[in-house]
């Protein structure tokens, strides 16, 4: 394909309430001698449901990245990029018959030759943009010019331009993918090394997309030059998703595909038989006899914490919430046995430079992860879920958001939630494998702390993550090179190791490169950059590892956030009611209110002369407040004043009936003589006169 042009066509899906999804045009047609309306190659029959993905009616736009195998290379693949619009009938200047519904769902697609997605995103975003703006579908002059100006663009860079200038990852959230997976990303990246069975899933697509596309484009050159793959198949049996081709793969590409060092170098590596089916534990019978921690080894200090032991032997997966990595401690350390966990950051970014500065052409990079029946697909429709069922593929990556793809847990060893980041291991032997070791826990704690915080072209950037995992990469290569047993394959969890080894990816790598003789690894001190020894901080830094990745932990971190908010909102209650309470209580203009009324009262006490028929309706209001107060000053505690024990016994004298308001009175009048100090409020205390 290196003779085609980058753009390869630009189409229009469109969804018919009676067809479904279809193309509505295509520039070049897709099918040649056609018109490029509802037309479309017999291996790309499902494309349009890649183009308008399951659940897109529920949002007004969206972007998909898809995959599609070459219909006239079988080794090449094309890459797609959709632009999603939903649009109301209204905005619709020119209609026609066929829409019929109040909404119109309509993408903008173009299929490349290059796998540069985000690149072409932004552009085709206001390329769709414009071509829904102006209400009328069937002019689509403004698509043929917008493949014309894409082509001219893109056709006069060389392909090293393009790779200098990084157009692979422009519109990868790298930096939004770390601060959010936080240490899954590191899992997610050593997982997709083991070459195993991952189904992601998430509505709306694009989030799935970008995080398949991030996890690839931290491996070096992958993106660059190892996608050219990621849909070829040569299936068992004709399938209508994939081409057909009368020359085999097998032919073309030769047949000298035997390591000759794979016998000397690997004395472990099972058949590829039982490599396809997985049945059997990659487990030594040396290291089946230990009791082995999270880590892959015996550390003494965390068995006796059981701490690693929780991680490991949970039968659960691993959850999404995220782990608070960033801020528990000042850990730094570098490479070497005995190191200090205070090592400076200037001695480990030199560390890490002597790791990075190695060219990948030196080392055999990329390694060919997506090779010989190992496919990436950012996302794919139910039609292709027979695909994966096919002998012919060994593993895959790939997302979807049909609902069904979640039950279908027959066809994953990992299952991704992205929306909620929950990593659901379901085989066992996976499980122990992508486990996270303590210098790699010191790692990525390393690298997420310092995106908190980034600094353009420098410490936290993109390009500085990239350059913290390709280091990372090669000194993992290096230590692989190690006897089985050593110390410093520990330090990236010994069971990772013995599965990584008998990947069809490292047995490539290892043919390519002459059994791993590589001179650039030969000045190189094996094991992992951030090995060191135990310390607290990474006592916490398991912690919560165990605490987020463990179906326990996350259930206890739920019972702890949910008992937290019980209690906070008993606390708020039982605030408000006591702030209330208080208000009343001590509330000046209320007291001096009731001061004064007292006083008056006082003043016009009535005498046996006067009328008593008007008495009842004066004093009313006046033992109606005062009942108020006393009910108010019932609410002190028992260690109070002796004025509030004498407002008390003033309400139950007054509680009694009296025949006439002059006795009533007289009885005031003996409390008062007893020499016990009375509130001011005690006068008004006068009930009325009952008849």
């Amino acid at each position: 394909m290196q003779n085609q042009k980058p753009v390869l066509h630009i189409l229009v899906v469109g969804f018919h309430h009676k067809k479904g999804c279809q193309v509505e045009f295509s520039y070049p047609p897709l099918v040649d001698g056609t018109e490029g309306k509802s037309e479309c190659p017999s291996g790309w029959k499902y494309l349009p449901t890649l183009a308008l993905p399951d659940g897109s009616h529920n949002f007004s736009n969206d972007f998909v990245c898809f995959n599609l195998p070459s219909l006239t290379d079988p080794e090449q693949s094309v890459y797609g990029i959709s632009c999603y619009r939903q649009i109301a009938l209204e905005e619709v200047k020119i209609r026609t018959a066929d829409l019929t519904r109040s909404t119109v769902q309509k993408s903008v697609c173009t299929l490349l030759s290059l796998p540069i997605y985000g690149y072409v995103e932004v552009k085709l975003s206001l390329i769709a943009q414009a071509f829904f703006e102006q209400g009328d579908f069937s002019s689509t002059d403004i698509l043929v010019k917008a493949y014309e100006q894409l082509n001219a663009c893109l056709t006069s860079l060389e392909p090293q331009e393009i790779a200098s200038t990084r157009l692979h990852f422009v519109g990868v959230p790298l930096r939004d993918l770390l601060l959010k997976w936080r240490h899954k990303i590191l899992i997610l990246f050593k997982l997709l090394l083991l070459q195993k069975r991952v189904v992601c899933f998430g509505s709306p697509v694009h989030p799935t997309c970008a995080l398949i596309l991030g996890i690839t484009s931290l491996h070096p050159e992958l993106i660059s030059k190892g996608f050219q793959q990621v849909a070829c198949v040569k299936t068992s049996r004709p399938m209508s998703p994939m081409p057909t081709f009368s020359t085999p793969v097998e032919e073309q590409a030769g047949v000298d595909n035997v390591s000759p060092f794979t016998a000397n170098a690997l004395p472990t590596i099972l058949t590829e038989q039982e490599r396809d089916e997985q049945q059997e534990p990659i487990v030594t019978g040396r290291e089946a006899d230990e009791l082995i921690d999270g880590d892959g080894r015996s550390i003494a200090s965390a068995k006796e914490a059981h701490l690693d032991e929780t991680a490991s032997s949970s039968p659960s997966s691993a959850s999404s919430m995220e782990a608070p990595i960033a801020g528990t401690g000042n850990a730094r350390p570098t490479a070497g046995t005995m190191l200090m966990r205070d090592t400076s950051v200037d001695t480990i970014a030199s560390n890490f430079s002597s790791l990075y500065a190695i060219e990948p052409s030196e080392w055999g990079a990329p390694l060919r992860i997506f090779h010989e029946g190992q496919l990436c697909l950012p996302y794919i429709s139910l039609p292709y879920m027979d695909l994966l069922t096919d002998p012919s593929v060994k593993g895959y990556i790939i997302g979807a958001s049909n609902v069904l793809f979640q039950h279908k847990r027959q066809l994953a060893d990992v299952m991704i939630d992205v929306e909620a980041a929950i990593i659901d291991v379901l085989d066992v032997d996976t499980k122990r494998e992508i486990q996270l070791s303590t210098e790699d826990l010191r790692f990525v704690d390393f690298v997420v702390r310092h995106v908190q915080t980034p600094k353009e072209d420098a410490e936290g950037s993109e390009a500085w993550i990239r350059d913290q995992l390709y280091g990372y990469m090669v000194a993992l290569l290096k230590t692989s090179l190690n006897a089985d047993g050593s110390k410093e394959i520990e330090h990236f969890n010994v069971h990772f190791m013995n599965a990584f080894k008998v990947t069809r990816c490292y047995d490539d790598w290892l043919e390519r490169t002459g059994g791993g003789a590589v001179p650039a690894f030969e000045g190189l001190v094996g094991g992992h950059p951030f090995a060191g020894t135990l310390s607290v901080a990474d006592m916490k830094l398991r912690i919560a590892q165990t605490m987020q990745n463990s179906e326990s932990g996350r259930k206890l971190n739920q019972a702890v956030t949910n008992t937290s908010r019980a209690v906070g909102g008993a606390l708020t209650t039982a605030k408000g009611a006591f702030s209330s309470w208080w208000t009343s209580f001590t509330a000046p203009p209320q007291g001096g209110q009731l001061a004064e009324a007292a006083e008056q009262q006082q003043d016009t006490l009535p005498t046996p002369d006067h009328d008593d028929e008007v008495q009842p309706q004066d004093h009313k209001s006046t033992i109606d407040q005062t009942a108020r107060t006393n009910s108010a000053e019932s609410m002190l505690p028992e260690a109070t004043t002796p004025e509030v024990k004498h407002v008390i016994q003033t309400a139950e004298l007054s509680s009694h009936p009296a025949s006439n308001s002059v006795v009533e009175i007289g009885r005031e009048a003996e409390l008062l003589d007893r020499g016990t100090p009375v509130p001011v409020t005690d006068h008004t205390n006068i009930p009325r006169r009952l008849t």
